[in-house]
């Protein structure tokens, strides 16, 4: 499956092109070029906070000479990697390996995957890539592991603290001692907080501040950035996730029996809601989660249910993710991240006008389908009922 997944993620380069922006590095991707060429400082104050990924990177610099080409290179290996995790994970769950296969071909498909094909030089794939492992090093151990990706994972994105209160949550519900916990997690603590020190004393540009998510919370004053988050809150996946977002009462189980689940998952969607206008970026690190709801889920279905779900989920990724489709600057802000191009923010001639009739279309689409799939799920559910 990791294998397949990579060379989906090969076949995403021929419809997709790379970005044209500072030869490939594309905007935020200078600031890790300059990491990657000149060392650590070289960053700006967000970028510095997640070195790992560009540290992962050096090696295939160094032979390539090229940054977009290193960072490509490496999102290969985190491509096979979290598609190991993730089938890993709906096997531990209990998924079929047909809801398996259907469910890593299609993420692979997606746009967690065709944004760093287009535009390399970024971090989320790689830094999602290690609080997948770090999540599975929770679950199935050995806990020296867990410790080891923890601090992997603080090392790779701002917001993976959530994996630590995933996993100090999950060890109190199974009761493990306070210094065990104690002992597995506070090294990626202390790590994650001295790192921020560092940067925040030698760092004459302010980052991300507690500040910066009160101004954003104006984002949810009007109605288009909430209709654009749900979008892609329930399109993250594609199929995958639109499939979960329409049977809650099957999935919930999970949330229940593990509420650590409730841990990771908050603050990465409240993070998401307030860090800015990038929306979905930010959303693709709840794969994990998403994974093992999908594989709850599919142990419930039973004959032609199994068929119309699976079927539905590489429909709904296809039209939603429309994974053969070019792309370009323009199409890049109006149908990647619209609220650039609302707030005319955007680079380039791109307008607020461009973004209709499409995204009038896709929201309809997005409506009836998620409609026709409680209808058919809740119904299904009831007759299970009964049956059983």
């Amino acid at each position: 499956m990791a294998i397949v997944a990579m060379v989906i993620y090969g076949a995403l380069h021929i419809p997709l092109g790379r970005i044209p922006v500072a030869d490939g590095a594309g905007w935020d991707g200078i600031d890790y070029v300059a990491m990657l060429e000149k060392g650590w400082a070289a960053g700006g104050p967000n970028t510095q906070l997640r070195p790992l990924v560009v540290w992962m990177a050096r090696p295939a610099y160094a032979v390539t000479g090229s940054p977009a080409l290193a960072f490509d290179v490496t999102n290969y290996v985190f491509t096979g990697l979290l598609a190991f995790l993730s089938s890993q994970l709906m096997d531990w769950y209990g998924a079929s390996s047909l809801a398996r296969w259907v469910a890593i071909l299609c993420i692979s498909a997606s746009n967690a995957y065709r944004l760093p094909a287009y535009y390399p030089v970024l971090i989320d794939l790689g830094g999602h890539a290690v609080m997948a492992l770090a999540i599975w090093f929770i679950i199935a151990g050995p806990r020296w592991a867990a410790s080891a990706a923890a601090i992997a994972a603080v090392l790779s994105r701002e917001y993976a603290p959530a994996v630590l209160i995933f996993g100090a949550w999950r060890d109190r519900r199974l009761q493990v001692p306070l210094r065990t916990i104690v002992a597995t997690y506070l090294p990626a603590a202390m790590i994650y907080f001295v790192v921020r020190i560092i940067v925040d004393a030698r760092s004459p540009a302010e980052g991300n501040t507690l500040q910066t998510f009160i101004r954003n919370m104006g984002l949810w004053t009007g109605p288009l950035f909430p209709a654009f988050y749900v979008y892609f809150l329930l399109t993250i996946a594609g199929g995958v996730s639109l499939v979960l977002a329409a049977q809650p009462r099957r999935w919930w189980r999970v949330i229940r029996e593990e509420p650590e689940w409730l841990g990771f998952a908050l603050p990465i969607i409240l993070v998401t809601a307030l860090v800015g206008i990038d929306i979905w970026r930010y959303l693709t690190a709840l794969t994990p989660l998403i994974v093992v709801l999908f594989a709850r889920c599919s142990r419930e279905w039973q004959g032609r249910e199994t068929v119309v779900l699976l079927s539905a989920v590489v429909v709904l990724t296809l039209a939603t993710q429309m994974p053969f489709q070019g792309m370009d600057p323009t199409r890049y802000f109006t149908e990647w991240f619209p609220y650039y191009a609302w707030t005319n923010t955007a680079p380039g001639d791109v307008t607020r006008a461009m973004l209709w009739p499409g995204w009038t279309w896709r929201f309809l689409a997005v409506s009836l389908a998620l409609g026709a799939l409680i209808v058919y799920a809740n119904g299904r559910a009831r007759t299970s009922v009964v049956t059983t």
